[in-house]
């Protein structure tokens, strides 16, 4: 491990004083140097692989491989498994792709089981990692490499670099942070980072315009965070009418579902806006980039990991247009190997990862399993919010704010918050429009609240969903 790439990594996880008192030195390091060589390998190796298949299938064969072995070698777990499935005498040098799926499907129930016996490298040399949970399931513990850090932002790097974003860039972040003048705080500039965090709440339109001063007074160019946040900042905006003196060049999203009535509207504000969205999880299982140009089509990054689609047997899907769940075997980081972990996410297939297109799997109607976009019918159907909501923004004049709930199959609550200039009128008028559409299938009911029900970090789910969406 080099000890640059942990510190990284340390930096940005530290507590908020330790990073208040190191910022000004962290702010005098040459980007170059904040970045390190592994980084800059990296960020070259997912450059040439983009342009080379046969190198990419060669360089994912190879991690497939080295991956395996350590895990044999190394973890008292997953030698159970690979023995029971390939017999004594295992040579990971001729493993392949296909047989994965000889090894079985993983969740969150069997690595707990296997605690540190999964683990393929001592816990001293692992950073511990915890999923946030749920109401329907408990937070689940695992572990990360130390030095994570730099090979994690080259492939983050590599897809915001298509919105125009580059290392040396400065970015408006909207993550529901903890800054550090406290709750009365609105925003804060870390000079490190390169980075004016802004608070998530209240959000009203005299913070907004406060956000305004200290992103053209910045020239900042980019806004990163929830894409729910950048949403609401964008309606505000336009109450305001008034948008980033510079103008916004990238939006680089994280953590939530892009819908596509949040990207019409951004860019109904915001012009000619790229976006920089990806796909990833806190296991670092897999990474899928937006493909340029396609709207919700996603490719993943071979030198990222293994990428499967499978169906509620466990078995591959092979049919374009069919739905499954995602199952990742991450190279990122190996000491506790995830190999065919169940992400518990759903895709639909458009390209199988072949070594004639560098083993990229292509998907599109990708729905995260961390806020699930399914509603429920009466009859048990998934219906998926994405297919239900508008993409015509003026289908949302008058409303500042909406939200899904919940609690019983085909009946659903609109939570909303309309605009100073909204009234009943406009909600009503998208609660007819999501009525005629679902055809009978949804019934629903408004409720006029003061805020939106948000989750751990100040994300406001698209959907509150309170029923266990893996029964239906």
């Amino acid at each position: 491990m080099k000890p640059l790439d942990i510190l990284r990594g340390l930096y940005v996880r530290s507590p908020p004083f330790v990073r208040q008192a190191a910022k000004p030195l962290v702010a005098l390091v040459p980007t170059s140097l904040k970045f390190g060589k592994t980084y800059s390998r990296e960020r070259a190796r997912i450059a040439r692989a983009a342009g080379d298949p046969h190198f990419a299938h060669e360089q994912h064969l190879a991690a497939l491989r080295a991956l395996i072995a350590k895990a044999h070698d190394g973890s008292p777990f997953y030698r159970v498994l690979i023995d029971k499935a390939f017999g004594s005498g295992f040579d990971a040098s001729a493993f392949t792709p296909a047989d994965l799926r000889r090894l079985p499907v993983l969740g969150k129930d069997q690595l707990r089981e296997a605690g540190e016996a999964a683990l393929a490298v001592p816990r001293w040399q692992l950073d511990k990692a915890e999923t946030s949970g749920s109401n329907l399931a408990p937070p689940f513990t695992f572990f990360l490499d130390k030095d994570r850090s730099p090979r994690e932002m080259a492939f983050v790097y590599d897809v915001w670099s298509r919105a125009g974003f580059s290392e040396k860039d400065a970015r408006a972040s909207l993550r529901g942070f903890h800054l550090e003048g406290g709750e009365t705080s609105l925003h804060d500039w870390d000079p490190a980072l390169r980075e004016l965090k802004l608070a998530v709440f209240p959000m009203g339109t005299a913070e907004v315009s406060a956000y305004l001063d200290e992103i053209d007074r910045r020239k900042i160019r980019f806004l990163y965070g929830y894409p729910s946040a950048i949403e609401l900042l964008c309606r505000r905006m336009r109450q305001l009418g008034r948008t980033p003196r510079a103008g916004i060049a990238g939006i680089l999203p994280i953590s939530e579902p892009l819908y596509d009535h949040q990207r019409a509207l951004i860019r109904s504000v915001l012009s000619n806006v790229a976006f920089g969205v990806f796909y990833g999880l806190s296991e670092k299982v897999a990474f899928a980039a937006e493909v340029p140009g396609e709207d919700g089509l996603y490719e993943f990054n071979p030198l990222y990991g293994v990428a499967e689609l499978v169906d509620e047997k466990g078995e591959p899907v092979t049919e374009p247009g069919r739905e499954g769940r995602i199952v990742g075997t991450g190279f990122l980081s190996t000491g506790m190997p995830f190999i065919r972990y169940d992400t518990g996410d759903f895709g639909r297939l458009v390209e199988l990862p072949t070594p004639g297109n560098g083993q990229r799997l292509c998907i599109r109607a990708l729905a995260p399993r961390r806020k699930p976009d399914f509603l429920i019918s009466f009859d048990g159907q998934r219906v998926v919010t994405v297919d239900l909501t508008p993409e015509d923004p003026a289908l949302f004049k008058g409303i500042a704010e909406i939200q899904f709930y919940q609690d019983a199959p085909g009946e659903v609550v609109i939570r909303y918050i309309l605009d100073r200039e909204g009234s009943l009128s406009d909600i009503e008028r998208l609660c007819l429009y999501l009525t005629e559409k679902c055809r009978g299938k949804l019934a629903f009911r408004l409720e006029e609240v003061s805020r939106l029900v948000a989750g751990r970090g100040g994300k406001r789910a698209f959907v509150d969903q309170r029923l266990d969406v893996t029964r239906y």
